[in-house]
């Protein structure tokens, strides 16, 4: 071969290697432009968004956000929690949240509760919803628990009851149950119940007891006369005061919710068993709300200062007399049934 023929060949194969090197990178250049990142119709994004804590950290999280959305400052968004990041991430990032802590005294603010230190709050992004918001539960101990849903970029209120306390100042406490009247049933709290200084507040109920003793005796059929070891306390259930009910007929127990505005029925159990013998516990040898709530708080090893407002109610179940307390603290829930003769935890149950 002469030198001219293979310089020949030598030249072609270069030129041949350099055309498919270009393919190449304009073949991978393509793939980025319109492959599944960018694909026409809008951003597709990884299956995975970047781990909040971690590798590639907040950080890198942030730094995602501010891609998808440059003008959001970093020191604002280092601001947010990780579960807010994260959604914030997964839809887009559209703007900056309001925050947990805006959205929790937008709430509170609507509802009046500002001043009022009892009053805590648990707030929850939902930034992936339609609309975006964040939900907030207000928990009064007296009062019960509200739910508010702000929204998550204007900080508007899309639900929830304005100024709660409004209709409940400067009006007089519920009549307390007589101390003469002791359960033999027992869903009744004794006369020596104390309610927390926020009921002080509480408004008169419309209907009154015997009215709303009268509602559960014509849902239930029966005549006042017929109805033995009847008991009746106020209460108050998701903002609402209700009157809580009970009373035998024959063999069979009846537990009522009676609305305390309206009379209405809300709530309604029976349970046909055995009553108690004559000479099983008497509720003049039980323990006392005192020492049952004592039992309580000790076994989750809190004070009562801790726990401030606690509900005590005496119950029978299963033919065994108990104290069903409930109260709150540090954001968890406490249920206990503590046995009405021997102090005993019969029952210990914590919610979030």
């Amino acid at each position: 071969m002469t030198p001219e023929k293979h310089d020949h060949r030598l030249t072609r194969w270069l030129l041949a290697a350099t055309i498919a090197l270009l393919a190449l990178v304009l073949g991978l250049q393509l793939w980025q432009m319109f492959g599944p990142k960018n694909a026409p119709g809008g951003v597709s994004e990884p299956l995975n968004p970047p781990a909040a804590s971690g590798s590639p950290g907040k950080t890198a999280l942030i730094e995602e956000i501010q891609a998808l959305n440059p003008p959001l400052a970093y020191d604002d968004l280092a601001a947010l929690s990780a579960e807010e990041l994260e959604q914030l991430w997964e839809t887009g990032a559209p703007g900056l949240p309001i925050g947990r802590s805006l959205a929790a005294h937008l709430a509170e603010e609507y509802a009046g509760t500002l001043a009022v230190d009892s009053v805590t709050a648990e707030t929850e992004p939902e930034l992936d919803e339609a609309p975006a918001h964040y939900e907030v539960v207000l928990h009064h101990p007296v009062l019960g628990d509200f739910t508010y849903k702000i929204a998550a970029y204007s900080g508007e209120v899309l639900e929830g009851a304005p100024d709660i306390l409004e209709s409940v100042q400067d009006a007089p406490v519920p009549e307390a149950p007589s101390s003469g009247q002791v359960p033999a049933a027992g869903n009744q709290a004794s006369a020596g119940t104390q309610l927390p200084k926020e009921s002080a507040a509480l408004p008169p109920a419309v209907s009154g007891e015997e009215a709303a003793k009268a509602a559960a005796f014509t849902h239930a059929g029966v005549s006042a006369a017929d109805a033995e070891s009847v008991r009746c306390r106020p209460d108050w259930e998701d903002g609402r005061q209700v009157y809580k009910i009970g009373f035998w007929v024959g063999s069979t127990e009846y537990d009522y919710e009676i609305d305390a505005a309206t009379g209405a029925v809300l709530e309604v159990a029976q349970e046909t068993a055995a009553r108690p013998a004559a000479g099983a516990q008497q509720p003049e040898s039980f323990i006392g709300e005192e020492a049952a709530k004592s039992a309580a708080l000790a076994h989750a090893g809190l004070s009562a200062a801790d726990a401030g407002y606690i509900e005590c109610e005496l119950d029978r179940d299963d033919g065994l007399w108990v104290y069903e307390i409930e109260f709150r603290a540090g954001g968890v829930e406490y249920d206990y049934e503590i046995g009405a003769a021997d102090a005993s935890v019969l029952k210990a149950q914590q919610n979030r």
